[in-house]
């Protein structure tokens, strides 16, 4: 059999940013103020707006958002958050390493969200918080999430990271508590590194703010505008998490175009789901049914066929220049996560980890490189189905 001809290499996610954007940047690089100042107040406050959300904190990755809102929550040895395993490490080490304990939850195999009935299972009186992520920018059923919770002390922290634009019953997500987006080059909307940490509460979100720049009051570019005049003071000690305004700028000019590029990773999507019709080898994940759902599509998720070889199909994509991604392996699984918490067993999460796969879908993406792909995902069906 002969080998598939070299094709240029088409990656699963690409950043979409537009000379507008750019030459906002430059200009922020020329004002002679680069780090955390007026266009971190601007980006907060329109991300705020979007989201529908009273606060938002700006913080240098998403990683440092759950961190500070762990650190703020004040884990004490031995309380629990409740985390589904297909998930990004960063919400897991966090929870860790601020002294909580996580309690894994299995997913529901057709979106991977947080199989709420095992939520519900899992809470315990030293639950303090439940993490659910809107996998690929699929909704978790918030209602129903509040509802299980109701009449008891327990936070609940939305993972958004892949849930930029996406909505449940009409609202945007990250409203509810507290919500976690990130900003990755990778995410619908990126600042090439940081997060947002949205909120209802005040004094929470004062408490990011403290934690997320050395425990220090004041702002310091405040601090250095008045020339020194409000000496800062140390309330507790803190991280370095602030988002500098070259970055800033990028996200008020991404934040704009959301929507427009959202629809365009929508409308790929439906096309996908037209063109995938009849494949064997893979299924894509299933479409959210409730009323007032808004899809984001972070990503193009492809569950495979029971027995097929992944890494066969990940080297048959790749030979013909199709970019691949694993979201996610099951965190339980992972080497201190498997010492740490032995007896987790997650039968859907093992299951659908080792069969799920990421193929491109990104802003600018042309209906030729959806050919491409899915012309590569039959030509590698018909090699490892023989």
């Amino acid at each position: 059999m002969s080998e598939p001809a070299k094709q240029p290499m088409l990656p699963f996610a690409k950043p979409c940013i537009s000379e507008a954007a750019v030459q906002a940047v430059a200009e922020v690089l020329r004002s002679g103020w680069i780090t955390s100042g007026p266009k971190v107040v601007e980006f907060e406050r329109r991300l705020a707006e979007y989201v529908g959300a009273p606060h938002a904190v700006a913080v240098n990755s998403a990683t440092t958002g759950l961190d500070l809102v762990c650190a703020a929550l004040d884990l004490q040895d031995g309380d629990e958050v409740i985390v589904p395993s297909i998930n990004w490490v960063s919400g897991p080490n966090m929870i860790e390493l601020n002294g909580g304990r996580c309690v894994f939850c299995d997913v529901v195999p057709g979106t991977l969200n947080a199989d709420l009935d095992d939520v519900a299972r899992k809470i315990t009186p030293r639950t303090r918080a439940i993490m659910p992520v809107h996998f690929a920018g699929a909704p978790v059923d918030l209602d129903r999430l509040r509802a299980i919770i109701a009449g008891r002390p327990i936070r609940i922290i939305e993972d958004c990271a892949h849930a930029a634009g996406t909505r449940w019953n009409g609202a945007h997500v990250g409203a509810a508590d507290i919500g976690v987006f990130s900003f990755h080059p990778t995410k619908n909307l990126t600042t090439a590194e940081g997060g947002m940490v949205t909120c209802r509460d005040e004094a929470f979100a004062a408490q990011l703010r403290v934690l997320r720049f050395h425990g220090i009051r004041k702002d310091a570019w405040k601090n250095h505008s008045r020339s020194g005049k409000d000496v800062y003071q140390v309330l507790s000690p803190g991280r370095k998490g602030n988002l500098p305004d070259t970055l800033a700028v990028l996200g008020i000019h991404q934040l704009a175009d959301l929507d427009r590029m959202n629809a365009e990773r929508t409308r790929q999507a439906a096309r996908y789901g037209d063109l995938l019709k009849g494949l064997r080898l893979a299924r894509p994940l299933d479409l959210p049914t409730a009323a007032g759902v808004t899809h984001a599509w972070h990503i193009y998720v492809l569950l495979m066929a029971p027995g097929v070889d992944r890494a066969r199909v990940v080297d048959g994509l790749e030979a013909r220049g199709i970019g691949t991604a694993l979201h996610f392996p099951p965190v339980h699984t992972q080497a201190y996560y498997r010492t740490t918490y032995p007896d987790c067993r997650l039968p859907a999460s093992e299951d659908v980890g080792a069969r799920l796969l990421t193929i491109p879908l990104f802003p600018g993406m042309t209906d030729a490189d959806q050919d491409r792909v899915v012309a590569a995902l039959r030509a590698v069906e018909a090699e490892v189905l023989a």
